[in-house]
């Protein structure tokens, strides 16, 4: 807002948005191996959740996935509804030939979403711009690492849980990948920052942060 508007950095307050704590959470692992026989989803594969849309990136994701040896590729699916201008996903796939290796799943019913979370390595998101990352919140509170991309509010949401990436960066993801198919202590921590740092975003603290920019208005016309 401060560049797009040039809205004064004081008079702009942020409510961070919250989850349902009730539905994303480490589930028991017979509760996910069973999803993912009943999917037919492989042991180990990337995730990525979000509309097919430009500003997710997904181009850049897939030319990064493409410079892999096919020896350290772990399946990659996608699980979103198309949105606009979603044709270059597709050609980026087909150039690549990597229709064996990415896997489009569709719109992904809000009930099977802390499965999803579950069952997946990583959550990949190398979006451009993004309003909050709810997804990549969703995905930390059950446990699952993160990859996102240093733009937008993203930082804000993964803080030092995830790993971030430039988004236009095409070896810098590669070498991302590269990092997370291997590096099972980094997985592992990943996770644990991951769940202690989705705990601090809460509806009661949205609610809180709501209040106090209110009561900070009302003074400042008061005065």
């Amino acid at each position: 807002m401060h560049q797009t508007f040039g809205i004064p950095y004081e008079k702009i307050d942020v409510a961070y948005g919250g989850y349902d704590t009730t539905c994303y959470v480490p589930l028991p692992t017979d509760e996910i191996e069973h999803f993912r026989r009943r999917k037919g989803l492989p042991a180990r594969f990337w995730l990525f959740v979000g509309t097919l849309e430009p500003r997710k990136n997904l181009p850049t994701l897939l030319d990064a996935y493409a410079q892999l040896p096919t020896s350290e590729r772990l399946p990659l699916i996608f699980g979103g509804g198309k949105g606009w201008l979603y044709d270059a996903i597709f050609e980026r796939i087909e150039r690549h030939r990597l229709q064996d290796w990415v896997h489009l799943a569709g719109f992904l019913p809000a009930e099977e979403l802390p499965l999803w979370y579950n069952s997946a390595e990583v959550l990949l998101h190398p979006a451009v711009f993004e309003g909050f990352g709810l997804t990549v919140l969703e995905a930390m509170a059950c446990g699952t690492p993160v990859v996102v991309s240093e733009a937008s509010s993203l930082p804000e949401v993964a803080g030092e849980s995830g790993l971030l990436v430039p988004p236009r960066d095409v070896e810098a993801w590669t070498a991302a990948l590269q990092r997370i198919r291997h590096d099972a202590n980094w997985r592992a921590e990943a996770s644990a920052r991951g769940l202690e740092a989705a705990a601090q975003f809460t509806w009661g603290a949205t609610a809180a942060q709501t209040v106090a920019c209110y009561r900070q208005a009302l003074n400042q016309r008061r005065s």
